[in-house]
């Protein structure tokens, strides 16, 4: 359990560091962004993994303190979540207003032609349809993401979960090959105590005829 919580741990450093690259504007990039969140999708079923384990722990003392790292890891997500969610709208509102000015600067340079509006509206709905399109992309590619860092992370527990029965495999293995000894070693024993007291009846008996 210790484990996965140091796990958690460092899916929230990192998930630290790209939000202090996005918000500083180093990179405000599509691949970050998608990256961030599927981070924060991993980070998720992380803490309900390690919260699960903490509600079975038999030990009150171990279960509490889990518990109590729980709650602060969830506080911690809902902060890096909701910081994330106010990065991406921040670049959102950057987007649109780089799409007005240069819809703006479009309409300054071309001439004014007869219906002033006719022309502003076709563009400006391409503007929106493009906007939409680059939107939509980006959820397409959280998804992939998303969906790759999924099948990773079973993969990873499925590794766990065949090194702990390869190790209880080996732990049997050895139990067996120590009763198999012990057997061996009874079986023995209770032969010579046959012989034993075979012998000592005969003897007992033939000193009572001597006698």
């Amino acid at each position: 359990m210790s484990n996965l919580y140091k796990h958690a741990l460092k899916q929230e450093q990192g998930l630290r560091q790209d939000l202090e690259k996005f918000e500083n504007g180093e990179d405000v990039s599509v691949g970050l962004q998608g990256q961030i969140s599927v981070g924060l999708t991993s980070l998720k079923r992380t803490i309900d993994d390690y919260d699960s384990l903490a509600k079975r722990e038999m030990i009150l003392v171990k279960q509490e303190k889990a518990l109590v790292n729980v709650c602060k890891l969830r506080d911690n997500y809902n902060e890096l979540k909701n910081q994330f969610d106010r990065l991406k709208q921040r670049e959102a509102n950057k987007m649109t207003q780089n799409n007005r000015a240069e819809l703006l600067g479009r309409r300054h340079n071309t001439s004014t032609p007869e219906y002033p509006f006719q022309h502003g509206v076709t563009r400006e709905q391409h503007a929106l349809r493009e906007h939409d399109f680059i939107n939509e992309t980006d959820s397409k590619l959280d998804e992939f993401i998303a969906h790759g860092r999924e099948v990773l992370h079973n993969l990873y527990d499925q590794n766990n979960t065949l090194k702990n029965a390869q190790r209880k495999m080996l732990d049997a293995a050895n139990t067996l090959g120590l009763s198999r000894n012990v057997i061996q070693y009874i079986e023995r024993r209770s032969t010579q105590d046959k012989w034993i007291f075979i012998g000592g009846v005969i003897i007992t008996l033939f000193s009572m005829w001597a006698i």
